[in-house]
């Protein structure tokens, strides 16, 4: 079952023309990889990172823009798992403003587990991996 989460588009996430800048729509992405975690795997990406010293970077993304965003929207970002492999797990991310339910963003992240000592991948736990799979659309 996909994972949502609600973000507020804040003032200084826009551009000049007063659109959210592009680059922006990734952050969106993280904070919803964020909120997954903590609502799904049981603890959140800043305990994976200081306790587990694990993270999960992003090697591979795909991105389409829709519809823009503006100050003051809030969109709901939905996350699924679309693959788990050995090492890696692809997000996929659909962002739609809430106001009006308009599809404004879509995503693929490839996110591999990374041992954040060696800086080298590692296998997703099972722990994980069970989360990530209970997440499949």
């Amino acid at each position: 079952m996909p994972f949502t989460t609600r973000i507020t588009i804040r003032f200084g996430e826009a551009d000049p023309a007063g659109l959210v800048y592009y680059p922006r729509l990734f952050h969106y992405c993280h904070i919803a990889l964020e909120e997954f975690f903590a609502a799904r795997c049981g603890i959140t990406y800043g305990q994976l990172l200081a306790r587990e010293r694990m993270g999960f970077p992003t090697v591979n993304v795909q991105a389409e823009f829709i519809a823009p965003l503006v100050y003051g929207d809030e969109i709901e970002a939905e996350i699924f798992v679309s693959r788990v492999g050995r090492t890696s797990a692809t997000f996929e991310y659909v962002l739609r403003r809430t106001s009006d339910r308009v599809l404004c963003a879509r995503a693929t992240l490839v996110q591999v587990a990374m041992n954040l000592d060696t800086r080298r991948a590692v296998e997703i736990p099972a722990r994980w991996r069970q989360a990530f799979a209970a997440s499949a659309l």
